[in-house]
């Protein structure tokens, strides 16, 4: 039976269960930067150290390929980092694959001068969209089958430059399928793990960079970053990088305090690894590295669970929101009762407009939490809030719907229950209804296009009692924001200078797809082993 909360419970339940995603918070803020003169000694020595062992193996092994000698450091005990928790997709754009199908440079600038949101970035733009093709050719030559989806993955179909297959990409099975038991990141991340291994690649797992260490005394202007310091299983390690350091430690979504000093969207859940606690952006700081992007998350929403079983076990509701958000016959709504978002679109864009804010009253997030609600007629469509997520192949939570779940007979009652304003939410509903029952939705177009080669979702009035509601919050895959790059993948100085010796790529790097948003199917992966592969690239004297 699905528990009728009152809201003192389930603001209690909530504040227990933040606290429970602060474990780590202000871990890794000692990283910083060294001197060389401070201990002149190395314990190893190589070409190239990659500092992250998840979509970071694409540049150990693009290093490796090119004669390169190669350490990579990873963290935790096994390699793959937020990418293990990803589709398995990459977005490359302007390649063979796409190029077949209709795409070229000009065509792909098209659409991501749409993802700058106005800023410029067309630098970055420029180098990813030269070298993109570059990384299919190194990836596929050392034995990582790469091939492009065979639909259109564009997040945002209604751009101009979005019509065309190709850009997305996975890595495919031994027998050029998916019947294999890795999937999605799974087998991506098996891919480069064995593609590393056999380009002799050195891995060091439970080893995390602490400390850069520079050539140049801090008179100097921009120093010259000539190896790391990490802490290793056995105790410090200092390890020499004779032609660069690449940073690939992921975002800092899982620094509670970094997180609200940059981020502009009330993130309440991480959903990445718990380690990604912004290593690499502290120690790039650390040696005068400009940032970027720094209030913008790739993200999407996720259920809130309130309940005594989420307070005793940590747990969340993980991506069943995202999975649920467009149901035929739900909605999401604020604290105000109102609709605030296009809930078909894709995760990303919804996951933006959650940093609403109310200027009136108390001042505060509009959206924190908002509320998917749905009637009986929906619920039973989709075996509940979760009946989605299962169907999609996303892991369900083991969590009672009595831990999540609000009811009532009436909208008024529902609204009364989780706290909203009761009397918008049935105006809300019936001007939803009144438009739907003609297929339309003219506040959000709703139901118009599709996202990501998937059709567009039908509209459904919601009028078949009993009413459902579950707390719906903005989630981080990962944040966007880190040092500013040149189109070299070079770490830029605050001086206006790149620093010598040291690189970045993926989440770690202020590029993100490149730009603020998200371009599709693995619009994080495919950057990040693009500037990865530009970045060894330029230490060994390959012109983009």
């Amino acid at each position: 039976m699905i528990m009728e909360l009152t809201r003192r419970s389930f603001l209690m339940g909530a504040a227990a269960l933040g606290s429970t995603l602060g474990l780590g918070t202000l871990a890794g803020c000692s990283s910083g930067a060294a001197s060389a003169a401070d201990n002149g000694t190395w314990d190893k020595e190589a070409d190239l150290v990659v500092v992250g062992g998840g979509t970071g193996q694409a540049a150990a092994i693009a290093g490796a390929a090119a004669g390169m000698s190669v350490i990579l450091l990873e963290a935790r005990d096994m390699v793959g980092g937020a990418m293990a928790f990803s589709g398995g997709n990459a977005w490359l754009a302007n390649t063979e694959y796409s190029n077949a199908n209709g795409d070229s440079y000009d065509f792909a600038k098209t659409y991501l001068d749409h993802m700058q949101m106005g800023m410029d970035n067309e630098e970055l733009v420029t180098a990813y969209l030269n070298n993109t093709q570059k990384v299919v050719e190194t990836l596929t030559a050392n034995g990582v089958n790469i091939q492009p989806l065979p639909r259109n993955g564009q997040y945002q179909p209604n751009w101009e430059g979005a019509d065309v297959i190709g850009r997305s990409c996975q890595v495919m099975g031994d027998n050029d399928g998916d019947d294999v038991s890795e999937a999605g990141g799974a087998r991506l991340n098996s891919s480069l793990s064995t593609a590393c291994d056999k380009l002799g690649v050195e891995v060091l797992t439970k080893t995390r960079g602490r400390r850069l260490v520079t050539s140049r005394s801090d008179s100097d202007a921009t120093p010259r970053v000539v190896g790391i310091v990490a802490d290793g299983k056995k105790g410090e390690l200092r390890i020499k990088a004779n032609k660069g350091i690449i940073l690939a430690t992921g975002g800092f979504e899982w620094n509670e305090k970094l997180v609200q000093k940059y981020v502009r969207v009330p993130l309440k859940y991480g959903l990445s690894w718990p380690e990604n606690i912004g290593d690499g952006l502290l120690m790039a700081q650390s040696v005068g590295a400009d940032l970027c992007l720094m209030p913008h998350t790739f993200g999407m929403p996720c259920f809130q669970a309130h309940g005594e079983y989420a307070r005793e076990n940590g747990q969340i509701m993980s991506m069943a929101g995202n999975a649920a958000r467009s149901n035929p016959g739900s909605i999401i709504v604020d604290q105000n009762g109102r609709r605030f978002c296009r809930e078909d679109s894709s995760y990303m864009s919804i996951n933006n407009t959650f940093g609403g804010y109310n200027n009136f009253g108390d001042e505060g997030y509009s959206a924190d939490p908002a509320w998917w609600i749905c009637d009986q007629l929906c619920y039973d469509q989709n075996g509940g809030p979760t009946g989605t997520c299962a169907s999609w192949g996303y892991p369900v939570p083991e969590i009672p719907e009595d831990d999540y779940v609000f009811k009532a007979d009436t909208l008024e009652e529902l609204g009364v229950l989780i706290g909203v304003n009761a009397e918008q939410l049935v105006r809300t509903v019936d001007e939803y209804n009144l438009h739907a029952k003609d297929g339309e939705d003219p506040l959000f177009h709703r139901g118009e296009v599709g996202t990501a080669g998937q059709p567009a979702f039908d509209l459904q009035v919601m009028e078949q009692p009993p009413y459902y509601a579950v707390a719906i919050n903005a989630g981080c895959c990962g944040t966007i924001g880190g040092p500013q790059l040149n189109g070299n993948a070079q770490v830029m100085h605050v001086n206006g200078e790149p620093i010598e010796g040291l690189y970045a790529m993926g989440n770690c790097a202020g590029v993100g797809g490149p730009g603020p948003s998200y371009g599709g199917e693995g619009g994080t992966i495919g950057p990040a082993f693009t500037f990865g592969v530009i970045a060894v690239n330029h230490m060994v004297g390959i012109k983009g």
